[in-house]
């Protein structure tokens, strides 16, 4: 039987993390859950530990590919399963990524998250860039290009290389895990999660978003080129 890690990028989530882990620790079956704290200063480690989560912590926040990348050299799963701190109640939903991943349908599944007017949901002009780039480069349009609820087999990700850093982490792998061969395909789940508002620290987030997804995107093209359907995989 395949053995499923769940690994936890964390900052500064003290008010939603315990719910978060206790969600995730009702999935049947995982084998380990490592919650990263990404050097909060709120107390989100202690509070993770409390839900039952193990932790490592890194010192100073260096953001989600440092954390991935961190959390993979953890692991002794078959099956690696994403999940943001802030998923709440909601992240037993986690275990909706797990079944094709487990039996071989496919190597890697990414959540979608319900549209809900006013709330977000997929309409920004990072996540339509996103959508955008990853079509023109694998032929595969994706829902939500940015979603950081993902399974994936510890085969792929290795054969890939690991996460990329920065924000633009999720673009890199799924262009890299199509482009290599690997079946990816999203699962509808009702996930919910903080959601950026509008103010100017949000508008300061989605602009290095923005820039960050870019940069990925033009270092993909001059690696990959755009997609053809002729184009053989690496894999």
């Amino acid at each position: 039987m395949k053995r499923v890690s769940v690994v936890v990028p964390a900052y500064n989530e003290a008010d939603r993390i315990y719910a978060t882990v206790s969600a995730i620790c009702r999935i049947p079956g995982l084998h380990e859950v490592i919650v990263v704290d990404d050097g909060s200063t709120d107390g989100t480690a202690e509070v993770a530990k409390q839900a039952g989560a193990d932790i490592v912590s890194i010192q100073a926040n260096a953001g989600k590919g440092a954390a991935l990348r961190h959390g993979l050299s953890l692991v002794t799963g078959d099956v690696l399963l994403l999940l943001d701190a802030d998923l709440g109640d909601t992240a037993f939903q986690g275990s909706y990524l797990l079944e094709p991943v487990l039996t071989g349908i496919a190597e890697m599944t990414i959540a979608t998250f319900p549209v809900i007017p006013g709330k977000g949901g997929g309409i920004g002009i990072v996540v339509r860039l996103s959508r955008w780039g990853i079509q023109k480069l694998t032929g595969q349009r994706m829902i939500a290009p940015l979603s950081g609820q993902r399974a994936i087999s510890i085969d792929l990700i290795r054969t890939i290389g690991g996460f990329a850093e920065g924000w633009g982490v999720e673009v890199d792998l799924t262009v890299r895990a199509i482009r290599c061969g690997y079946s990816v395909v999203e699962v509808p789940t009702t996930m919910d999660h903080r959601v950026t508002g509008r103010s100017y620290k949000a508008i300061l987030h989605r602009s290095k978003q923005f820039v960050a997804a870019a940069r990925v995107l033009t270092r993909l093209w001059r690696q990959y080129g755009s997609f053809t359907s002729a184009e053989p995989t690496s894999r």
